[in-house]
């Protein structure tokens, strides 16, 4: 089995001088003014775009390649990120105008109807918000059409610095206040830059190489000046005395195989590079390594004795424990209330609740199984509910940081991750496990998650029995599978299944499903006490189901 590997990045301060704060100051700056430049390049058409020799060769490059392949990886991460967020913007928004023109064909039905019938004082009302919505409607699709066409256009409109700091511009009118802003603007476009390494380069890195101190759990580090600073500050900069909180084990291997490289050439150099930034305190180093095994176990858990099933959602995880042949042992609801939390917050929350999870499948000596989804995805799919506790939960949704987190998490603890294929999971639970288990619909698809790891195919009931306000069952049959494919027959299966539970009328969320020949408890258990049912209702309940040829 492949060792799975992970690119972590880890974080000290740095005790400067004040000559060496300068010249990474200078080093910043000039750093960033190619980076600037290759990006204005790289907005050009294709045909009209520098490739490397030429760039560097037009400009006088001050940095050699290595330096240069930071700036390149630097933008390339801003462009995807852009384009990411842009994605994610015309998902949400096309989710928005659909159900925003389901809700103005109602309202105008209404006020046709409220019209017809002469109330002058209602229709005057209904047709304010009818035009409010219509104004809201035109600037959604406004956005819409430039987001598509700054797409096929291919446009990236970064602002380095921030378009927030930009527009301050426009308020200031004395001089001593725009050149207030002036030194912020600069500091806000120059204040980071980027070394890239490699696994054949001396200590990982040829420009930042960074190698043991005299002091115990500290290491130095060698950062090479670029010609245009070498007259002011030097060939190198030596930074000593560093100390890193967190990820002593994974920087403390990666240090030792680059040391043990340079004279057994067979052993391979473990890459590293080097983000400096500078904030209010000072600067801060970054250092990203790759982590290809458990730094907090010695072996690895697999799923040879069972796995544990997560769903991924808004407001909490759904976990199950299952055994290896697919059987739920227990189930548990690790929360993550991320509404009404700033970023520090949720960040700390969704941290906390991973250690739990992992916590809980180390302790069980299990591996884990999660969908393999993006982000797009899962907002689509909550979207979907017309709710407002559904976009309060999806405003402070952070599946990409919830995901991510479980990544690292699973190879720093040695705890297999597995991925699959997250098709109808959700449909499957609700069916077939929530009341034969009494698990929760996400409960459902967690054990679903779980089972599909191990190639288990879930068949659907054969029939479905509903109970609804009135007391009345109603009975259906799934679909014939005729050598259809799995993504087709569950897509025809969701189809049949839709009506049947939008037919049912549900008092206080009750939504009960039960397959026939599993009844576990009487239905008159399951009526009683709910509020809004009669004792006749449930008395016909009754009937209904002791009459039923099956039961």
């Amino acid at each position: 089995m492949d060792t799975p590997t992970k690119t972590l990045t880890f974080e000290t301060r740095l005790d400067l001088i004040h000559e060496q704060d300068a010249a990474l100051c200078q080093y910043a700056e000039l750093w960033n003014q190619v980076k600037f430049r290759w990006f204005a390049n790289l907005q050009k058409p294709k045909a009209q775009q520098l490739n490397r020799t030429q760039f560097m060769h037009e400009m006088g490059m001050p940095f050699s390649y290595r330096v240069f392949q930071g700036v390149q990886q630097s933008i390339k991460g801003l462009i995807q990120s852009y384009q990411t967020n842009r994605n994610n913007r015309l998902v949400t928004l096309d989710v928005k105008i659909k159900q925003l023109e389901k809700t103005l064909n109602k309202l105008k039905k209404r006020c046709d109807h409220v019209a017809e019938k002469g109330c002058p004082q209602q229709a005057k009302q209904l047709r304010n918000r009818l035009r409010q919505k219509a104004a809201k409607l035109h600037r959604w699709q406004q956005k819409q059409a430039a987001l598509v066409a700054e797409k096929q256009e291919n446009k990236t409109p970064i602002c380095f610095g921030g378009r927030k700091l930009l527009k301050e511009r426009q308020a200031l009118e004395t001089g001593s206040a725009i050149e207030g802003w002036k030194q912020r603007w600069h500091e806000a476009r120059h204040r980071e830059f980027l070394l890239v390494g490699s696994h054949d380069e001396s200590w990982g890195c040829q420009n930042a190489q960074l190698s043991p101190s005299e002091q115990e759990d500290a290491y130095q580090l060698k950062l090479l000046v670029p010609h245009q600073l070498r007259a002011t500050f030097g060939t190198t900069i030596n930074i000593d005395h560093l100390q890193f909180k967190h990820g002593k084990a994974a920087i403390a291997q990666a240090v030792w195989q680059n040391q043990v490289k340079k004279h057994d050439k067979s052993i391979k150099g473990q890459p590293l590079s080097f983000r400096f930034k500078r904030d209010k305190k000072g600067w801060r180093l970054l250092v990203s390594v790759e982590v290809a095994g458990p730094t907090e176990q010695a072996e690895w858990i697999g799923d040879d004795q069972g796995v544990i099933g997560v769903d991924v959602n808004p407001d909490h995880l759904a976990v199950v424990e299952l055994d290896r042949n697919g059987n739920p042992l227990q189930h548990r609801t690790f929360d993550l209330p991320l509404h009404y939390k700033n970023d520090a917050q949720r960040a700390a929350i969704i941290g906390d609740t991973v250690r739990d999870l992992m916590d809980f499948a180390a302790q069980q000596s299990k591996a884990v199984v999660i969908e393999k989804l993006d982000f797009q995805q899962k907002k689509r799919q909550y979207q979907k509910q017309d709710h407002p506790q559904y976009a309060r939960m999806l405003n402070a949704f952070a599946y990409g940081k919830i995901k991510d987190l479980i990544e690292t998490q699973s190879i720093k603890r040695g705890i297999r991750l597995y991925h699959i294929n997250p098709a109808y999971t959700s449909l499957l639970g609700r069916m077939k496990y929530r009341d034969r288990h009494g698990f929760s619909d996400h409960h459902g698809a967690a054990l679903v998650i779980g089972r599909r790891h191990y190639g288990f195919k879930e068949k659907p009931p054969k029939q479905l029995i509903g109970v609804n306000a009135k007391g009345t069952v109603k009975t259906e049959h799934p679909p014939v599978r005729m050598a259809l494919g799995d993504y087709q027959y569950y897509n025809k299966l969701q189809r049949w299944y839709q009506p049947l539970e939008k037919s049912l009328d549900f008092l206080s969320g009750w939504r009960h499903f039960r397959r026939v020949n599993r009844v576990s408890y009487s239905v008159e258990a399951r009526l009683d006490g709910r509020p809004g049912m009669s004792p006749d209702l449930i008395q016909e309940s009754a009937t209904l189901l002791s009459a039923h040829p099956v039961l």
